[in-house]
């Protein structure tokens, strides 16, 4: 458990480090635009999580230098979800995550007994793709999808 916290700690400070990029006398580093936000929903006591999250973390991490913004909503406990709402209002992003119907996802989380009632917001082990611009979700996809999948995903959104 604490490894995958530490492993999704690692993960948001890298890519707070990649998307600041680093300040030099010399040539500057290519600065890419955000174009797309993937707004990951974890738990440490989430078994998706824990099953997928190493690998997914691997596989999305490339995709921060061409343009992905990756931010964790972690849901593991009343502390971290207050820490995480914060981040998400910051970036302007609390009502995609907290206020938007989840199609899809939501009502699957439902069937499998991982969620009742409405409130989707608490679905853990999904990712949401976020047009930067606009702030329109663009897909929600779980975290246990296979890579090559992924991949595609992400690079249909970031190539539109």
């Amino acid at each position: 458990m604490n490894k995958l916290k530490t492993f999704f700690s690692l993960l948001s400070m890298s890519i707070t480090f990649l998307s600041h990029g680093q300040e030099t006398n010399g040539i500057q580093p290519t600065v890419y635009p955000s174009k797309i936000f993937a707004v990951i929903n974890r738990a440490d006591w989430c078994s998706i999580c824990k099953a997928n999250g190493e690998r997914f973390g691997k596989n999305i991490i490339p995709y921060a230098s061409k343009g992905l913004v990756i931010i964790t909503n972690d849901l593991t406990d009343d502390s971290t979800i207050e820490k995480s709402k914060a981040e998400l209002k910051r970036s302007s992003l609390y009502m995609q995550i907290y206020e938007t119907r989840r199609k899809g996802v939501g009502r699957m989380m439902q069937v499998c007994g991982f969620i009742h009632g409405k409130n989707r917001s608490i679905a853990t082990g999904i990712v949401t793709f976020i047009d930067a611009k606009t702030r329109k979700v663009l897909s929600e996809k779980s975290l246990a999808i296979a890579n090559i999948e992924m991949n595609q995903i992400i690079g249909n959104l970031l190539n539109k």
